[in-house]
């Protein structure tokens, strides 16, 4: 019986982790199962009073366990002046903490991203600026079948003279159907992402955003628009539309 139980709640688990699916603008403490490899992209186009910015990669993930995560990102990016191959990033994921109960789960992991300079400068961190970058950060994470929070937590450094600055995201998910096996949910993303610079200016954006998963494919849409903005930045963002697509098998 005790083993029946464990397996039901496992089941919930995976069901509720899948259907409500990562975070659109941030990052998720949940993974999914050992040995699942995830083919995605997440397009960022940045419309500002220069003109728009795109940042569009080709994103490989692999989880040789189910507490661990390596991912490969190679992105295609634009500015108004110039186009092509953008800067590479490679993340690591390690989840530290996991307290499961029926329907529910609370997970924190460590992150950590690295940036090489392969690309061109754009002006935009986000975009592509030839330089190397570093993230660390800490990501917590607590879903049930009705609801989940997401927060972020790091501090990225920047080369070239470009502000460092500590990131600090919350997120809340909301689906809207039933949980059924196999999986077929719509999600609501209500996110908040906030960039605090070391010369004491910031941005704090907030995006809405909607999912649809079925079975393994997940696709995503979301807008962003700045509620506070950096007023020393080269180019004044107006709005940022996400469009993104996963598989995982």
């Amino acid at each position: 019986m005790k083993y029946i139980a464990s397996l039901i709640l496992a089941i919930f688990i995976i069901q509720s982790s899948q259907a409500q699916g990562p975070p659109i603008t941030g990052d998720k403490a949940i993974m999914l199962g050992e040995g699942t490899i995830i083919a995605k992209t997440l397009t960022r186009i940045i419309h500002t009073d220069q003109g728009n910015y795109t940042h569009a990669p080709f994103m490989f993930h692999y989880l040789p366990k189910s507490n661990m995560l390596f991912a490969l990102h190679i992105p295609y990016a634009s500015s108004p002046e110039e186009s092509g191959l953008g800067d590479i990033t490679a993340r690591m994921k390690y989840q530290v903490y996991r307290k499961d109960k029926r329907g529910k789960s609370h997970r924190i992991a460590f992150k950590s991203v690295h940036w090489f300079p392969t690309g061109f400068d754009s002006g935009i961190p986000d975009i592509s600026i030839d330089e190397y970058q570093t993230l660390f950060s800490v990501i917590s994470g607590y879903e049930t079948l009705k609801h989940g929070i997401g927060t972020e937590v790091g501090y990225r450094y920047i080369g070239g003279g470009f502000p460092d600055f500590w990131v600090v995201n919350l997120g809340f998910g909301l689906p809207l159907l039933k949980q059924v096996y196999p999986v077929n949910q719509l999600n609501l993303y209500f996110e908040y992402d906030s960039e605090w610079f070391s010369n004491g200016e910031k941005n704090i954006f907030y995006a809405q955003g909607i999912q649809y998963a079925k079975k393994r494919i997940t696709l995503d849409l979301a807008i962003q628009f700045p509620l506070v903005r950096n007023e020393l930045a080269a180019a004044r963002r107006e709005y940022t539309l996400f469009l993104g697509a996963r598989y995982s098998y």
